[in-house]
């Protein structure tokens, strides 16, 4: 038999219990699940044309604009800032009033977000 005494018992169970306590408070630590990677996104407004092709919208890219979205995600209506812009200042409207997401590029550097509007 081994020589355990009631105390080293107790000792031995509190180191236990406190690994297993530390263990537990460590892997809320995983920064990848609560911190995903952000990438800035260029998102430009264009428009369909039968006759002259699409069209990017305004002069000089004064419509366009650069949002957040998470890495290989999507761009998501309430973050266009100018889509009202749009709107108000050209008539056009969304070619699909439902979307409420936009599909990113991401071959392009920087990653570009194309939204279709029409009148």
């Amino acid at each position: 038999m081994t020589d355990i005494t009631r105390r080293n018992f107790l000792k031995s169970a509190c180191v236990m219990a406190l690994s297993a306590a530390a263990a537990g408070v460590l892997s809320g630590c995983d920064s990848r699940s609560k911190n995903p990677v952000m990438a800035d996104v260029k998102v430009q407004y264009w428009r369909k044309s039968n006759f002259l092709g699409n069209q990017k919208v305004g002069n000089n890219d004064e419509y366009d604009e650069t949002v957040s979205v998470v890495k290989s995600g999507k761009v998501k209506k309430e973050q266009l800032q100018n889509l009202g812009k749009v709107m108000v200042n050209t008539g056009y409207k969304l070619s699909d009033s439902t979307a409420t997401e936009f599909d990113v590029d991401w071959t392009q550097e920087p990653p570009v977000a194309k939204v279709w509007v029409e009148l």
